[in-house]
């Protein structure tokens, strides 16, 4: 049997893309991936094309929790700003919203009005 190829997928720090790190020996860092599904897929692909696949173990996934009221402020008219890019899962729809995006109560945003929803989610 072959040698075990452990890698570990992880969100890019401060971003909302994935890589992949493998874990031998000689192994690299590949990204980024839009979504961790992604990056996994890739890292199968490479495998099954370098002929390794059977030996190819995913030890982790690791995700960066975002933290809503570091990554959206508020202003005194009731706006809400991005101030770090991220990714939000509303209604079994992911959103993605780069930094510097201000979103106004009642203006709709892929057919969500993010600031209400802000104003019900953001513990502050």
């Amino acid at each position: 049997m072959a040698e075990q190829r452990n890698y570990r997928v992880s969100q890019i720090d401060g971003k909302i893309t994935w890589q992949v790190e493998e874990l031998w020996d000689g192994g690299v860092v590949r990204g980024p991936y839009g979504t961790k599904d992604a990056a996994i897929h890739a890292e199968e692909k490479f495998a099954t094309e370098n002929k390794f696949f059977d030996s190819l173990v995913l030890q982790e996934a690791i995700e960066h929790k975002l933290n809503l009221a570091e990554a959206f402020t508020r202003d005194d008219d009731g706006n809400w700003t991005c101030t770090q890019a991220c990714s939000l899962t509303i209604d079994q729809t992911e959103l993605r919203f780069n930094e510097g995006l201000t979103f106004a109560r009642g203006t709709p945003y892929m057919g969500v009005d993010i600031a209400d929803w802000l104003e019900k989610n953001v513990k502050t």
